[in-house]
């Protein structure tokens, strides 16, 4: 045997000769050559977190016992790191309330405190007032002792009299770190939201103009350049300072006049639904965003469509008798999704920007709803008070934003098909 062969038949050179001769699916090509670009790996976990942070955000409430919107006017501007223990004022206060509310339960649990010696007041009817001062451990045992349906209500209003805000509070003495998680949610989903809907009216007007060109590619490309060439900000601030009730109100009124009470009061229904909650502020700003994201979108759809409608297999199927929906849809949308995830990706933290921008503004999402943007505007007036109500969401705003964009430049260095490795 010659030492050519004994070289290649050793177990090394047969192990190379099998991982050179394993053939790789684009995905797996894509993979790999993603997880070269370090920090679109890392930005990609971060979104990652921040989604997990957004749709768990209620367990995350749960588990720390605080409420995002409980507020404290006697304990503002609390530092991060801060452990607020209630003043007697303040439960006396919150136990009033509960009298007032519940007179009834109050009145059996004051009755099962003194016929158990429970408290010692110096007035029957104070008993509940000298629970409520009792020590945390003690007032809970006292109240899982009796019998009322009140039980878990007490308790939690106890739980909430000490509280440990890991950054702090804020100007009305909310939790910080719950408003900054539930402002996740909302920055995040606009940005997301935003992005997709963009995406979606881009791809369709941008494919349209493409394949059939003429005159419904210069209308759509005319119309596209018109929007283009408008100051986005400004536009932006307009818009949102319009009163969308007095907008629907105005087309409730145009239902009725025109098709009858029934559409009228169907209409009127979907006002009532888009109100309700305090969503108005959401729709409006994903409204805005929307019409005025899509356009780069759109000439980039456009353009790919413009190289691929001239390209061999597209000639096959138009002999073959396919439809212009079939073309578009089974063939051409396939070759664009590569530049269309990767506009999608870098649109969401433009929209987040913007968002933040029209919050901070007082033209975006209304408090008491949180959004990172309304925290930053909450707090311009307080930066030397409490720096940390503006440097936290200002941190985080400037975190998922680059993240995006790093996330979408490995997505455009991985999928290219000039950079990719075969």
């Amino acid at each position: 045997m010659s030492q050519a062969e004994t070289l290649t038949t050793t177990p090394q050179a047969t192990a190379n000769l099998k991982s050179i001769e394993t053939s790789q699916t684009f995905f797996q090509i894509v993979y790999s050559q993603f997880k070269e670009h370090k920090a679109a790996v890392v930005g990609a976990y971060l979104i990652l977190f921040f989604v997990l942070v957004a749709v768990f955000a209620p367990a995350i409430e749960w588990a720390t016992g605080t409420d995002s919107d409980s507020q404290n006017v006697f304990n503002r501007y609390k530092p991060p790191f801060s452990k607020i223990v209630a003043s007697q004022d303040a439960r006396e206060s919150q136990i009033q309330t509960f009298i007032q509310a519940n007179p009834t339960d109050a009145a059996a649990i004051q009755q099962q405190l003194l016929e158990k010696n429970l408290v010692q007041p110096i007035r029957p009817e104070d008993a509940l007032y000298d629970w409520v001062n009792l020590e945390k451990s003690k007032a809970i045992s006292v109240i899982q002792s009796l019998d009322t349906s009140k039980k878990d209500q007490l308790v939690k209003m106890v739980n909430n009299f000490q509280s440990f805000h890991l950054f702090g509070t804020d100007e009305l003495g909310r939790d910080v770190l719950m408003r900054l998680v539930y402002g996740t949610r909302v920055s995040i989903g606009v940005g997301i939201l935003v992005a997709l809907a963009s995406a979606v009216i881009g791809l369709i007007i941008g494919s349209l103009a493409g394949y059939y060109g003429g005159v419904i590619d210069t209308v759509l490309m005319r119309l596209t350049d018109s929007l283009l060439s408008l100051p986005t900000l400004p536009v932006l601030v307009v818009i949102a300072a319009i009163d969308l009730k007095k907008v629907l109100g105005g087309l409730v009124d145009f239902a009725n006049s025109w098709f009858g009470a029934t559409a009228g009061n169907f209409t009127q229904e979907v006002v009532n639904s888009i109100f309700s909650g305090g969503k108005e502020s959401i729709y409006k700003l994903v409204f805005i965003l929307c019409l005025f994201s899509w356009m780069t979108v759109a000439r980039l759809i456009r353009g790919a469509i413009l190289s691929l409608r001239e390209r061999e297999f597209i000639l096959a199927s138009k002999t073959l008798g396919a439809t212009d929906f079939t073309i578009i849809v089974r063939h051409m949308f396939p070759n664009v999704i590569a530049p269309l995830l990767v506009s999608v990706t870098l649109g969401v933290g433009d929209s987040i920007l913007f968002e933040a921008a029209l919050s901070y503004l007082g033209l975006g999402i209304q408090p008491p709803m949180p959004s990172w943007g309304n925290m930053l505007f909450n707090a311009q007036e307080l930066i030397y008070q409490a720096p940390f109500l503006a440097i936290l969401p200002g941190v985080l705003i400037f975190l998922v934003v680059v993240s995006f964009n790093f996330l979408g430049d490995g997505l455009q260095d991985a999928i290219d098909p000039k950079t990719v490795r075969r």
